[in-house]
């Protein structure tokens, strides 16, 4: 059996290089950023140990290693700690997928400040460096949707001595070279893909050809246009062949962001990938782990997306440059896979955040070195944009003829838009790699409403649907699409709300879920929410703000269900729409009483106090707002399964 990074001085069996401390429970899997990380410094000769899950009140529990010899390595886990915890509707989440047995409460709030801070006092002087998504999308000025208000870097709220920002591979393996030669954490400070805070007393870079200078947290705090700025310059600089320094001040103090590290090359991404995992969760956990039992039998074959979706972070996270693994290394990984006893013979995903865009890149370098497009493909496909499916198309064809291999699954994010253009993928997707359902995330049907999400128009969608249909037909399979909708995103207003609904109800989609826009950090689509303005267009955007507004365009969205049928009255009747109530084919919800009417009833019918009433009601749309949630954050891991 494979070994696992240490947990305990025991398992260490003498001091260690660095310590990487998380918010997530410690399972070996390359999925894993804390695995991955770990497993790449392994690789490179420097010993390394895990403190997962800590008690952050506790100094103590970040002495269980002992002292480390080069550094601290910090992340909040695979997702941010305030969407790990908190819904759209800033509830409380009632399970965690990455503890034992789903246990909330085994991280806190804003996980990369109480680690980092738990560190420097367990260790004075050792080095602490943050990663992780946390702290990658919240490396500048960010809105917390969660406290409504700016917040300056956590850099600086953290008092970590650096940030690796993005997927971090090649900046960590580069600070640990030089701590072990002896230079000073300040001397790593030239790394690209990092960000630093500068002292009271130090200089800050001059704006110039190379640098420039961000507007400032107040700033940005006094005027939501600023933040835009910001924004969009986070966007345009993260080419790593052309992007820019970038300097923020935060009152007396500066924060200054190298350009982006360059992204793995598919040999490296093969080797990361082929590292000795052990593919399971530590044995000290007595409980299995939620997220671990989702991907199980899955494989990873890419990170990065083109698409550049407003809402979506992993553009500024991974990269709009797709990085692929070679086939002949995601076979070698299948083949082990086979060879386990437990393997059913059932691949349950071959993908990543965008299964089809396996090995689709710009087919310019030289124009790539100089793109500063945030999207490949929005408003339009860039010329430059290969989108072949072959590679990917050969890889499932070979995937699903080897021995021991009885069926192979797509269950990732399907770019619809491109895989229509392919002849063939369509139909032999349908034939062999579909488990029943698609999940495909057309996001809206509104045009207004599509543009600001950045994605393709919904005639693409209602396309791929009709071929997705036809080639079930031929196969003989009755598989369904599951579309994926979001409700309360910049740009949608009960206008657009209502569109949505209609066209629903013309193609007959009862989506099970439908997403609630959250205001994430670094994404295009909180600037618009935070300013009401487009960065890029300048335009006035509609915000649906408040959670009256946010629960009507939601529950409209659930037209066709009896439940919802007193809220969808109400919101049709607030946004002077009644004409849609009825009993016609062109009606949205049967006459009846609305809302507040039917409040009342309840309140009677129930015998009961109309908090006890409410309480049960918001306590099951926290469960449902979970579940509806669970599509977004895995694709922002960029995980497959």
């Amino acid at each position: 059996m494979r070994r696992f990074l240490p947990l305990t001085v025991e398992e260490a069996r003498g001091d260690l290089d660095v310590i990487l401390v998380t918010g997530d429970a410690y399972v070996d899997h390359p999925s894993w950023g804390v695995a991955a990380i770990g497993r790449w410094l392994e690789a490179h000769g420097f010993s390394v140990g895990i403190i997962a899950q800590p008690d952050w009140t506790n100094p103590e529990s970040f002495r269980a290693l002992g002292r480390p010899r080069l550094f601290f390595g910090v992340t909040a886990g695979n997702m941010d700690s305030m969407v790990n915890r908190y819904t759209a509707s800033r509830r409380l989440r009632t399970d965690d997928a990455y503890a034992p047995g789903g246990e909330v409460g085994r991280r806190p709030d804003r996980a990369t400040i109480a680690y980092t801070s738990r560190c420097k006092q367990a260790y004075p002087g050792v080095p602490v460096i943050a990663g992780g998504i946390e702290a990658s999308l919240r490396r500048l000025v960010h809105f917390d949707f969660w406290q409504e208000k700016m917040r300056g870097s956590i850099l600086l709220d953290a008092k970590a001595d650096l940030l690796v920002y993005g997927m971090g591979e090649l900046q960590v393996v580069e600070i640990a070279r030089r701590l072990a030669a002896g230079k000073t954490i300040a001397e790593c400070r030239d790394i690209h893909g990092v960000a630093y805070a500068l002292g009271m007393k130090e200089t800050r870079p001059e704006a110039c050809e190379t640098v420039i200078e961000l507007p400032s947290l107040e700033e940005c705090q006094a005027d939501p246009l600023a933040f835009n700025r910001v924004t969009m310059l986070m966007y345009r600089e993260s080419n790593p062949s052309c992007g820019r320094t970038l300097t923020q001040r935060h009152g007396t103090r500066w924060v200054v962001q190298n350009p982006a590290m360059r992204s793995l090359t598919t040999e490296e991404m093969d080797r990361l990938h082929e590292l000795p995992y052990a593919g399971l969760a530590h044995p000290c956990y007595r409980q299995p782990i939620p997220a671990l039992e989702s991907i199980k039998g899955s494989i990873t074959v890419n990170r990065g997306c083109s698409g550049g979706c407003s809402f979506c972070a992993l553009t500024i996270h991974q990269g709009k440059d797709v990085v692929s693994r070679s086939t002949e290394s995601v076979l070698r990984e299948l083949k082990q896979m086979t060879e386990r006893p437990d393997f059913n013979g059932i691949v349950s995903d071959l993908g990543g955040p965008t299964a089809n865009m396996f090995h689709m890149r710009c087919m310019s370098e030289e124009a790539n070195k100089i793109c500063r497009r945030v999207s490949c493909l929005h408003p339009v496909r860039c010329k430059h944009y290969g989108t072949d499916h072959k590679p990917y198309l050969s890889l499932l064809r070979q995937a699903r003829a080897m021995p021991g291999v009885k069926r192979v699954f797509v269950n990732s994010g399907i770019r619809y838009d491109l895989a229509s253009l392919d002849d063939e993928f369509v139909e032999e997707l349908a034939k062999y790699h579909v488990q029943g359902q698609l999940s495909v995330a057309p996001e809206h049907a509104a045009t207004a409403a599509l543009n600001k999400m950045r994605k393709p128009e919904i005639k693409y969608f209602t396309a791929f649907m009709e071929r997705f249909r036809k080639a079930n037909a031929e196969a003989g399979k009755p598989q369904f699409l599951v579309p994926y909708f979001q409700c309360a995103h910049p740009g949608v207003g009960p206008e657009e709300c209502i569109e949505l609904a209609l066209y629903m109800k013309r193609e007959k989609l009862r989506p099970r879920q439908v997403q609630m826009f959250m205001p994430t950090p670094a994404t295009l689509a909180t600037a618009m929410y935070v300013s009401g303005v487009d960065p890029y267009t300048k335009e006035p955007v509609y915000v649906a703000r408040g959670a009256r507004e946010r629960n009507r365009q939601r529950a409209l969205l659930f037209y066709w269900k009896k439940e919802e049928a007193p809220h969808v009255r109400e919101a049709l009747i607030a946004w002077g729409r009644a004409d849609l109530i009825g009993d016609g084919p062109n009606h949205l919800v049967p006459p009846g009483p609305a809302w507040p009417s039917w409040q009342d009833k309840a309140r009677r019918d129930a015998n009961t106090r109309y908090d006890t009433h409410m309480g049960m009601k918001i306590e099951r749309a926290s469960r449902e707002e979970e579940q509806e949630e669970r599509w977004e954050a895995v694709a922002a891991l960029g995980v497959s399964g």
